[in-house]
This record gives structure tokens, sequence and C-alpha cells, in this order.
């Protein structure tokens, strides 16, 4: 396997900049996005080669030098423009070049049970059907030179979902939850790179899957917050198997359970 010296990542929000960070401290030249002047500046002077990325016009011939781009945008920054606009980005980059898009499992739509990655059926939502189509896109243009990783719901941090749900009313008090550490999120990604694992689609997401009540009431106590509010069922809900993660990447979860979250 070539040796990966330059790896391009493309959104450092709150992700991408760890990400960025633990790649410098690898030695690697990281090169990056992002869509705010003072972001640059501080990556910038971390050691970041930083660019400000904000429409299908920026300049983006600076991708061709990247062995590794990791595309890390959400689809709120382009609306129903996101599949054109990764799309666009990718145009820039070496033939050579293997890109991981970083999506989500909201792809899946809810089926009372278990889903993988072979799971059909698109998510109901409308961030899950513009993000499946930036996949579609992607892999149109990659085939496989990308390597898509569906995220569960992301925390570390200081980031966690209870901290917005606090005092509101919620339904699916029983419903099982998908969620993912920051570390484990980074852990997946240089996995990836590691082993090489490209053209295919793996899901990030915990082992365990504690009931929403039980885990977001436990967690708002931590934090000392007022505990969301779960006064009914809901008849829906889906459950991501990470079972491929561990099994084609050897990748061992640092945190399987949101319990052993730190918070």
């Amino acid at each position: 396997m070539k040796k990966i010296e330059r790896i391009g990542i493309v959104g450092c929000g709150w992700l991408g900049a760890t990400l960025a960070e633990f790649y410098l401290e690898k030695g690697l030249v990281v090169y990056g996005t992002t869509r705010t002047p003072s972001k640059a500046q501080q990556l910038s002077q971390n050691g970041v080669h930083m660019h400000l990325l904000n429409d299908f016009a920026d300049e983006l011939t600076w991708l061709d030098s990247v062995d590794v781009l990791v595309l890390n945008i959400p689809p709120s920054s382009f609306g129903a423009g996101y599949p054109r606009f990764m799309a666009h980005i990718v145009r820039f980059i070496s033939g050579k070049t293997n890109v991981i898009f970083i999506s989500s499992t909201s792809v899946y739509d809810d089926q009372n049970k278990v889903v993988n990655e072979d799971s059909t059926g698109v998510g109901n939502s409308a961030r899950g059907k513009t993000v499946y189509a930036a996949e579609q896109e992607l892999s149109s243009l990659l085939s496989t030179r990308l390597t898509i990783l569906r995220m569960a719901g992301l925390v570390g941090n200081n980031r966690h979902p209870v901290k917005f749900m606090t005092g509101k009313n919620y339904p699916g008090k029983s419903d099982p939850i998908n969620l993912i550490h920051l570390e484990d999120c980074i852990g997946l990604i240089d996995a990836v790179i590691e082993n090489a694992c490209w053209g295919e689609t793996i899901n990030g997401c915990t082992a365990e899957h504690p009931q929403k009540e039980e885990y977001y009431t436990w967690a708002a106590e931590k934090f000392d917050l007022a505990a969301p509010i779960f006064t009914t069922e809901k008849t829906t809900f889906k459950i991501i198997s990470n079972e491929k993660s561990s099994k084609l990447l050897g990748y061992i979860y640092r945190y399987n359970n949101p319990f052993d979250f730190p918070l």
C-alpha cells in the first residue's frame, strides 16, 4: 500500500477540525476547508493548509495534491444542491486519490429492526434523501475509489444531543438510540485509510442501543439539565448495526455503549 503523506479534509467543523489535528500529530501534510475566516486562521496557525470554501466558483486545484480526501460537509450547507456540490469537489482530485464520504445513518428508513449496509429503503427525511443522493452521485464518479462511512448521531468534545433536548417533549420513549463518539468517528476514518479499505459502505455506531427515555434522562442528570419529556410510544424505529465495521476493518470501538461516553 502506498504511504499516505497528504490528506484533505473538506469541512473542518466539529469533526473535521479534530480530524485535522489528529493527522497533524501523525506527521501528515493536512489541507482543510471552512466557510469561516476565523476558523481558517485558527487552523492555519496550528499547521493546516486552509482554504475558504463557499460556492461552486471557489478555486479547488489544490485538491489534486492529496492522497486521501475526506468529504465532511453536512447537507444543510448547500440544500438541494448538495449532491451536485459534492460531485463538483471531486472533479478536482487526482485519478489516484481515494475519497471517504462522511454520510449519515439517516439514509436508512425506519424498519422496526436491525438495519445494515445491505438494507434497502431510503429514509423519509429530507436530510436522508439528500445524503443518499450524494452517495449515489459520488459512487457513479469514483466507483472503488470511494468509501462511504454512515455515521450515527455524533457525540463528544462538549457536543451531546441532550443539551438541545432539555425540557422538551418527544415521542418514542422506548425507541433504541443510535449514537457514536467522536473518538470512534476518527478511529473508523483512520482504519479505512490504514487498511486501504476502498469501495465499501460502512456504518459507524455503538453496538449497544439503550432506550431513549432511559438514556437521555440519565444524560440530563449528568449535565444537571432538565430531562426531556417522553410522553408517548412511537411505532417506527431502526437499530443500526456496526458489525461490518468491526469485522471488515478489525476495528475495536473505544465506546461501544452510550452510557460509557465521557460527559
